[in-house]
């Protein structure tokens, strides 16, 4: 079976190289659609030893964005035309636009749906299979399928994900000295355009709060102003998650790194205009206790909670630890869903194990 991969995010990558891996092990032969410039996406595909071919380079507005969309589109259908495969895993539109010109299925898996707009609109309805967490309420049709779990497991599951205590000496760290990350996005991806986190000033008051109990490394999307420069985490970004794990809080403006430390066993804390508006994120949040958002007119708020666990790290250490066991009891395994729908997709047998 011959399965390409398009990947735009570096969540992708985690998400969809986690399937990649079930189906490596099976046999099967695997082929990237790439991004470059879009943060650490072809640095993560390096990472894993895995061929990619670049089909287009990252915008960063409205109108790059859709002169990337087309450039992506051809780029697509012309590897799917000279890979052939049986079967396209997608998080993006050009994947999904590839198959339909060609006529191989696609999975097309998304956590945002209709949250995101027209980039789930121009591609969910055109999807053989839509993924999507048992959080999504609202239907996507007859090929919508849903997976009791969340994004983040695909990748940070006990089961496959370890944390590395020696990463606290990649960064330089003593073994019991506390530290805490702050994530700064740069709010240039297509859903993202028009979405606002943390201001300067902000960020000063968050690295203020919390260098009063640790060290305060930062992971930004951006090139860091001089004077933080030196904070920037000293890590090759296929260890950015041991950092997580390692850490005792983060905090920053972006969705996927809080969600990825509140399942992976760390307090997040987030403060951006998308809060309260992604249904897993909600869940992660109010049924489980592994993250809270603040919109930007929350402010106090977003402080109040920051120093609450601050004052509190063990406290807040111990509550985590508890919605997250009750979490990983409740959740299946989102790889074998995937895994079994792209050998339905492919009309192949799934193999035994």
């Amino acid at each position: 079976m011959k399965v390409l991969i398009d990947a735009v995010h570096p969540a992708d990558v985690w998400t969809l190289g986690a399937v990649e891996d079930r189906l490596l092990a099976d046999g099967a032969e695997t082929l990237w659609l790439s991004r470059p410039g879009k943060d650490s996406v072809v640095e993560l595909i390096e990472a894993r030893g895995r061929p990619h071919v670049p089909a287009s380079t990252a915008g960063t507005s409205m109108v790059s964005l859709a002169r990337e969309l087309l450039v992506r589109d051809w780029r697509a259908w012309r590897e799917v035309r000279r890979f052939r495969p049986d079967v396209i895993l997608t998080r993006s539109p050009a994947g999904v636009h590839a198959g339909r010109l060609t006529r191989t299925p696609v999975l097309y898996d998304t956590d945002d749906g209709h949250v995101a707009g027209l980039l789930y609109y121009v591609a969910g309805p055109l999807a053989n299979i839509i993924a999507s967490p048992t959080a999504t309420e609202k239907s996507y049709g007859r090929n919508h399928r849903r997976y009791q779990g969340y994004k983040e497991l695909f990748y940070l599951h006990p089961s496959r994900f370890t944390p590395d205590p020696n990463i606290r000496a990649e960064l330089g760290l003593q073994p019991d000295e506390r530290f805490h990350v702050l994530r700064l996005t740069a709010f240039t991806a297509s859903h993202d355009v028009s979405e606002a986190g943390l201001s300067r000033a902000q960020i000063d008051r968050v690295i203020e709060r919390l260098e009063t109990t640790g060290t305060v490394v930062i992971s930004s999307e951006d090139d860091l102003p001089s004077d933080l420069a030196d904070r920037r985490v000293a890590a090759a970004p296929e260890r950015f998650h041991h950092v997580l794990a390692a850490a005792d809080i983060v905090v920053g403006d972006s969705q996927t790194v809080c969600s990825e430390a509140g399942v992976i066993g760390t307090p997040s804390i987030r403060f951006n205009t998308w809060a309260g508006r992604h249904p897993y994120q909600v869940e992660l949040e109010e049924r489980w206790g592994l993250t809270q958002a603040f919109l930007l007119d929350d402010e106090a708020a977003f402080f109040a909670a920051l120093d609450a666990l601050v004052a509190d790290l063990p406290g807040a250490q111990a509550r985590h630890d508890d919605g997250r066991d009750r979490m990983l009891a409740w959740c299946g395994d989102p790889v074998d869903d995937l895994t079994a729908w792209t050998y339905e997709l492919a009309g192949r047998p799934l193999p035994a194990d």
